[in-house]
């Protein structure tokens, strides 16, 4: 197990940083480590990253205790991001010719120039659309610095409401949304969408539930209460002692179980 390649979830929050590692073994996933590493007031600002040296100084013993064989997965704000949805084209393009016509439909419908912008986009067949996801290069671009600085193996940077989404096979129907909430925000994730709301919106779960037109029955909070959902419970192999305060690891623990490498 000592050399198997460690995946590992990387969420910046605004006053600290989690973090958790993991490693695919014959009886399943197995729990390396995780760090809670605290933050200065001032680094991150509103999702945004407003002292790049302060925060890679924080980082740097962090990245000391990562193995050579490892890929990390990294949470971008999801109150950065725009999701919009375009109307399937009648005719087949090129992959190139189709991500072209995406980036300049979504720039023009934003009011930005096609170079500012970043984007991801799925094809939705039942609802014959293009589900898009837009951010500003610049912002990720300094995730992408980050991580070239760190010389981390980067696997890829993706909001971090929908690094919710690898954890929703453990709920337990009916439950098909999980929420997770910090002091500012909810996130939220079901297997079809995900997303933000701040939390003037709604100040509980029930109220979380009604403007996302579910029912209470329908959505979990990330937690360790009764009737709550343990995000740890997902690693089957794991080492005590777990952290204290453990839903703060949601994002990180759905970043590290995303995908391959």
């Amino acid at each position: 197990m000592a050399f198997r390649q460690w995946k590992i979830g990387l969420h910046i929050q605004q006053d600290g940083i989690f973090s958790v590692a993991i490693a695919a073994g014959r009886r399943g996933q197995t729990l390396r480590r995780w760090w809670h590493l605290p933050l200065p007031h001032g680094v991150i600002v509103q999702g945004r990253i407003k002292s790049p040296e302060q925060l890679l100084t924080v980082l740097r013993p962090w990245r000391h205790a990562l193995p050579q064989r490892h890929c990390v997965r990294m949470a971008f704000p999801a109150g950065q991001t725009l999701q919009r949805k375009l109307p399937r084209l009648a005719i087949s393009l090129r992959e190139r010719e189709l991500s072209g016509w995406v980036s300049h439909s979504v720039a023009r419908e934003l009011e930005m120039v096609e170079s500012d912008l970043c984007f991801d986009f799925t094809e939705d067949e039942p609802g014959n659309v293009y589900g898009v996801t837009a951010a500003q290069n610049k912002d990720v671009a300094a995730l992408l610095s980050l991580g070239q600085s760190l010389s981390l193996n980067l696997s890829f940077i993706t909001p971090d409401a929908a690094a919710l989404q690898p954890l929703l096979p453990w709920l337990t129907p009916p439950v098909r949304c999980l929420a997770w909430r910090d002091e500012r925000q909810w996130l939220w994730a079901t297997k079809e969408s995900w997303g933000r709301r701040g939390l003037e919106e709604a100040d509980s779960v029930a109220q979380l539930a009604t403007l996302l037109g579910l029912t209470t029955g329908e959505i979990a909070l990330c937690g360790e209460a009764e009737g709550e959902f343990d995000c740890w419970s997902v690693i089957p192999w794991r080492q005590p002692p777990l952290p204290k305060a453990g839903a703060s690891y949601a994002v990180a623990l759905g970043l590290a179980l995303a995908g391959r490498c």
